[in-house]
Formats: structure tokens, sequence, C-alpha cells
């Protein structure tokens, strides 16, 4: 069995009640105007998928999404004689996902209470390579260096996280637009007839829990001041806190980061600035919808502290903020650990249940949050 992962010298207290740094670098406003301006200029239509991508012919469904490129997604519709009531986007981890059939199980009890899920895969991982013009990263070798490709460059627009968080946006309108029978070529409107706002929830892992947190905040508020995303459900997120990152964490993308900025010694200062672009803690304070998070107690890959940091940035009434507390979170760990993580894909179930208020169907878990002694309650 590996060894349990760093717990970096906190306690379970001081984990999970981590905070990042807020405030957000000088570059942020103008940055995220100009992108979301470059975002509300598409209009990315969800089609059936016509041309196989041989990386995951799994892919039942494709957009167009930032820069020309095509995201490959898997559309799963609540079983037939299911009236569709909502739907959830899923974004996933870092690492090379299984194929997006896979997801099928995964979200069939979601599925069974009315939601229409569309999982996707970011642009340049397997689903998602057809229009990448040669520059798909090959994650399934020793180098991993999706989230640093363009990086360092002298132009912001190089850097590929920012266009992922793109596809997230993308995936989420596209959503809401098929719920609407708007611009939904090759698929019947599944509410027609219905009025009123209907709920898109948006969940994340890891890499796509950091994203999906961005994504909430950039859609806050863009709607006649109503969020697009209803609810958000994370699991152990990542790209949060990142100046602790770079400093604590020597490891994974920490590790990575730390070596472009000691390459480029003379634009360090720089470069932690653009990182912190895509820093989940600073735009966690434009996120107010219900949000239910699985934050570990130790965790290598997304460093429990700064994964806390993220969950603790989000700006949702406390009485909206669900923290279900794991022992490890990317370790496998022993059957404890095992069974938690197993347990907050019930919860998962629960929370994004749209004939029930959150509330509701949260109170059930109350007792079933934290760990127990030291963890504490974990709400």
């Amino acid at each position: 069995m590996d060894s349990l992962p760093e717990d970096f010298g906190l306690d379970a207290v001081r984990t999970f009640s981590h905070v990042g740094d807020p405030v957000p670098g000088p570059d942020h406003s103008a940055f995220w105007k100009a992108w979301f301006d470059r975002l509300a200029q598409e209009s990315p239509v969800l089609r059936v998928r016509e041309v196989v991508d041989e990386s995951d012919p799994s892919a039942t469904h494709d957009f167009l999404s930032t820069h020309g490129v095509r995201i490959g997604c898997r559309l799963m519709a609540p079983p037939e004689g299911v009236t569709v009531k909502a739907s959830l986007v899923t974004v996933h981890g870092y690492s090379v996902p299984e194929t997006l059939e896979h997801e099928e199980r995964r979200w069939s009890a979601v599925r069974g209470k009315g939601v229409a899920v569309l999982a996707i895969r970011l642009r340049g991982y397997p689903g998602s390579r057809t229009d990448v013009h040669g520059k798909a990263i090959d994650l399934d070798g020793a180098d991993r260096s999706w989230i640093t490709e363009g990086f360092a460059g002298y132009e912001h627009k190089d850097w590929v996280l920012p266009h992922g968080l793109g596809d997230v946006c993308n995936a989420v309108r596209v959503m809401r637009n098929a719920l609407l029978g708007r611009d939904a070529r090759d698929l019947e409107p599944w509410m027609e007839g219905e009025t009123g706002h209907p709920d898109v929830y948006l969940h994340g892992r890891s890499l796509g829990g950091g994203l999906a947190t961005i994504a909430a905040a950039q859609l806050s508020g863009r709607m006649l001041g109503r969020p697009i995303v209803d609810r958000l459900g994370l699991e152990v997120p990542s790209l949060g806190a990142w100046r602790w990152r770079l400093e604590h964490s020597k490891n994974g993308l920490s590790g990575r980061f730390n070596g472009i900025l000691d390459e480029h010694g003379d634009r360090r200062e720089e470069l932690i600035d653009r990182l912190r672009l895509m820093d989940a803690v600073v735009h966690g304070r434009k996120v107010r919808v219900p949000t239910a998070a699985m934050l570990a107690r130790r965790d290598e890959v997304a460093p429990a502290p700064s994964a806390a940091a993220v969950f603790n940035a989000i700006d949702a009434d406390p009485g909206l903020k669900w923290r279900f507390c794991v022992p490890c979170g990317h370790w496998a760990g022993d059957m404890k650990n095992t069974r938690r993580v197993a347990l907050f894909g019930k919860v998962l179930g629960d929370f994004f249940d749209p004939s029930r208020e959150p509330m509701e169907s949260m109170a059930e878990w109350e007792d079933r949050m934290g760990l127990g002694g030291e963890e504490g309650t974990g709400h």
C-alpha cells in the first residue's frame, strides 16, 4: 500500500479552515473583461457528433468552443418516461479519464431524478483532439504538461487553461439553451412549453473542480442578475491558493510551475500574477449558489489546505454550503476512505435532485458529513 499523503504539518481543524489570498492581481479585471467579451461573441451549439474522434469514440455530441476547438462530450438523458427537469455539466480531473461511456453508470441515479447530464472532455483530452491543430498533449506519457501549455508565453492568450475554462462555460451555455429548445440542432427541445428558468448544475473533480468554481463565478450575474449555474458540486478542487501551493507543495502541478518560475526568474512575479488569474480562491467570492464539496484531510495531488481554501472562499450563505470530509483525496487509501468517497456519490445524488431544495435534501446528511473526533462536524 502506498504511504499516506502529507498533511503539511496542519491538524484537521487548520486544514479544513485554511484560507487563501483572495486579493486579485493587477491585471485581473482587465483580463477577465476581455475574456468574457470574447466568450459572449461565441454562439456554441450542441450537436450530435458526426465525425468520430478516435481518441474517444464514445463521445455522442460536440460543440464548438473558444478558438474554434470542437469539444467532445456525452449526453445522457433521463430514462424513458422521466421528464427532464434540469441539467448537469460534469468536468473531469487532470489525469486521463476513462472513456465517456463510463460516465453513464456514475450518473444513473441523478438521471433517474430528471437530470440530463453532459460529460465533457477539455480540449486536448481524449474525445476533444480533432481541432487542436497538432497541439494535443500526450497525457499518457511522462510529460503530462497540459496545464502548463503556453503558460510562459509573452501573451496571456497562449495559455491553455483559460481556454479550458471557456470549454466549461460553453458547456453550461449549450445545456441551458438545449433545455430551452434554443439552437440545439439535431436535438428535440426537452422542455417545450415550459416557462421559467431551467436549472443548470455544475460538477467538477480536482482540475475540473477548480474550473467549475471559476466558471460559476464568471457566469454569475450575467443574465439579468440571475446565476446561470444554480448548484455547484466539487470534489477535492484544485487551482486554489497558488501562492501557498508554490511555497509549501513541491509535488505535482506545484512542482511544475515552480520549475517554470525558476527558468524565468526575471519574470517570476509576472508569471505568478498570471497563475493567480486562474486562482479559484480569488474567484470564489463571486460564487453565491448552493455548494456541496468533498474535501480531504490529506491529499498530495490537490493539497488539502488549498482545496479547502477554494471551498472556504465561496460566498454562498453558510446554510447553503456543505463540506463532506474524507481521510484522503486522490489516494485510494483503505476501505474506510473508499467507502467515504463512495458515500459522497450518494450525497451528490441527493444534492442534484431538482425536485427538492438543497437544504431539504442535505439535511438528511448533516450527521454524516464529518469524520468525527478532531475532524469536526464538517458543516
